[in-house]
């Protein structure tokens, strides 16, 4: 048909993709999925910067509220409930303000594994926060805040 001289119509293009193209495979499929996924994941990006979508942005909003409040707490803990451990550095700050050893614990170690994974040493007033923290009398508290300083 291409020989011809003449211009391929729309669907004789894509019968000839259909054809030439990669044959589908699992991995295929799951490549697509993968790819649809983090289309889906930037698509909601755009609307939002916060983690989670609209979800996270509201569960982040309200922690930013309770912020400074005897509220902090449980406000953190639903937001780890519905998103995870934040990785958001104003987050994570204010997760550490809260004063819960078991949500320091879980911050502290998203920080170590971001770190591992080759992110830039803390700075400013989270890296203070966490030098505080490697004074603490808690064990766990310390030690994980001094894995991090070094």
């Amino acid at each position: 048909m291409a020989d011809d001289g003449r211009k391929l119509t729309y669907s004789e293009r894509d019968r000839l993709r259909r054809e030439g193209g990669r044959p589908s495979s699992g991995r295929r499929r799951a490549e697509d999925a993968r790819a649809s996924k983090a289309a889906l994941a930037a698509a909601d990006a755009l609307f939002t910067d916060e983690q989670g979508g609209q979800e996270g942005k509201a569960v982040a909003d309200a922690v930013r509220e309770a912020h400074g409040t005897s509220e902090l707490p449980a406000a953190c803990r639903a937001y780890v409930e519905a998103i995870g451990v934040p990785t958001q550095l104003e987050l994570v700050s204010i997760f550490l303000d809260a004063g819960d050893k078991a949500l320091s614990v879980a911050v502290l170690d998203e920080l170590l594994r971001q770190q591992d994974a080759g992110a830039p040493p803390l700075e400013g007033g989270l890296k203070r926060q966490v030098r505080l923290l490697a004074e603490d009398f808690d064990d766990d508290l310390a030690s994980r805040a001094e894995d991090l300083l070094e």
